[in-house]
């Protein structure tokens, strides 16, 4: 299980830090304030988040709302002043939180281990959980197709070309890898958003992609499909000059999707993907290419249709629809 902290003071960090390490569980990040626990949560989103009530720059029950709305997870309560401010709790638990704790000392060695127990129980909920989730998963995705989009210069144009075409319901699962700082990303994704009929998100690490849905490479690492269908964000290979790398994800996908691929090159500088793409060619998977004609810049599509890896080479306006077509 993977456990993040929220809390203004780093001693109390380092004992839940501790604590989390005495369990055997894993931690994943902290923060000291709600605006970057939100972009955390965005991005990577922990099993169970430990969340302080009286946070400087937002009420803790605001803060476990707009993460259950944006990214829902498992949140503990933690107050300092459960016997002051009783309603702060239930105003927490109100807006989300499975639980609450009174913030622990090491002075109290029976609250550390009441808190050890709270963590070891909601891991063994979590446990029972996630296992009817893969079996669902096992048969939701069984004959679920995977799109996979990769993109550089010139690409955020071309993709809402194509997402403004699409669907509400595609019965696929769409992925996204654009050349682009993490600083960037959300944004991006918001953008598309705003704009498209279909629902666009940043994948998060170990998640469960799902039907009819678009996910987004969120961070300056490379995101990856790992063995068990989930997302993955790893610094391998470090040292590839394509951050997010279209290659990286086209071939993880192909040893791990067990269920039909889509592949497609954008607009883009450089040769990220095109031997991703040539891999899914040279297993039958449909391979579309930007054509030169409607990119920004004629590189990545380019590399592609040099290495015989194009099944179509396409303008812009026509891919949507030659995808729709191949999933129908």
């Amino acid at each position: 299980m993977r456990i993040a902290i929220v809390h203004s003071d780093v001693d109390t960090i380092q004992l839940f830090t501790d604590v989390i390490a005495d369990l055997g569980f894993s931690f994943c990040w902290s923060c000291h304030n709600a605006k970057d626990t939100l972009k955390n949560c965005a991005i990577d989103l922990p099993d169970l988040l430990l969340v302080q009530l009286n946070l400087k720059d937002m009420k803790g029950s605001e803060l476990i709302k707009k993460i259950m709305d944006s990214s829902p997870t498992t949140v503990i309560a933690i107050s300092d002043s459960h016997h002051n401010k009783p309603g702060d709790v239930f105003e927490a638990m109100s807006a989300g939180a499975l639980d609450a704790f009174s913030e622990p000392s090491t002075r109290q060695t029976e609250s550390l281990h009441d808190l050890k127990n709270k963590i070891s129980n909601i891991k063994k909920l979590h446990d029972s959980v996630n296992k009817t989730k893969k079996e669902k998963k096992a048969s939701s995705i069984k004959n679920t197709p995977l799109v996979a989009i990769g993109s550089s210069t010139g690409g955020p144009a071309a993709l809402l070309t194509i997402l403004k075409e699409l669907p509400e319901k595609t019965n696929a699962i769409w992925v996204i890898i654009q050349h682009m700082d993490n600083e960037f990303s959300l944004g991006m994704a918001q953008w598309l958003n705003e704009q498209s009929n279909v629902n666009i998100e940043i994948a998060k690490n170990n998640q469960v992609p799902k039907v009819d849905h678009v996910y987004m490479a969120g961070t300056n690492d490379h995101l990856i499909i790992n063995k068990t269908g989930r997302f993955e964000y790893t610094v391998e290979p470090v040292n590839y000059p394509y951050r997010p790398s279209v290659d990286a994800f086209f071939e993880s996908a192909l040893s791990h999707w067990p269920n039909k691929l889509i592949g497609v090159l954008l607009t883009g500088m450089g040769r990220d993907g095109a031997n991703g793409l040539l891999s899914f060619y040279n297993r039958g998977m449909l391979t579309i290419a930007q054509d030169k004609k409607s990119c920004a810049v004629y590189g990545m599509p380019k590399a592609a249709s040099e290495l015989n890896a194009v099944t179509f080479e396409l303008d812009i306006n026509k891919i949507a629809d030659k995808i729709m077509k191949n999933l129908s």
